[in-house]
């Protein structure tokens, strides 16, 4: 039986909001439209198209989401459809990346 590390969890999280984010595209793109030239009245201005928003993407965004995921990973993941030593390299290589980002933006900077 296989665990799932934390940086699997993430890549599986950033997976579940890429998949939500693409499915919801249209109500996404609706709120950004409204928010155009607004500044301080998009609170109030654009209030329906958020909450459209964030209702399209917590709909999409479930533990029960994340469950189904996580099962249909770990299945691939014993059938040999998902190359472990592989995924830990590329999450190590983006590790690198971010802290060289961070380190780039000096201190005190996120």
């Amino acid at each position: 039986m296989h665990i799932l590390t934390r940086a699997e969890e993430e890549v599986l999280f950033k997976t579940l909001k890429a998949n939500a984010l693409k499915e919801c595209d249209p109500i996404v793109k609706e709120f950004v439209e409204c928010t155009h030239g607004k500044l301080v009245t998009v609170l109030w201005g654009c209030r329906a198209q958020h909450k459209a928003m964030n209702k399209c993407l917590m709909a999409l965004t479930t533990q029960a989401d994340m469950d189904k995921l996580k099962i249909q990973y770990l299945n691939d993941l014993a059938d040999g459809k998902v190359d472990h030593a592989q995924l830990q390299k590329e999450q190590r290589l983006k590790d690198e990346e971010n802290k060289k980002k961070s380190k780039s933006n000096g201190p005190g900077v996120h």
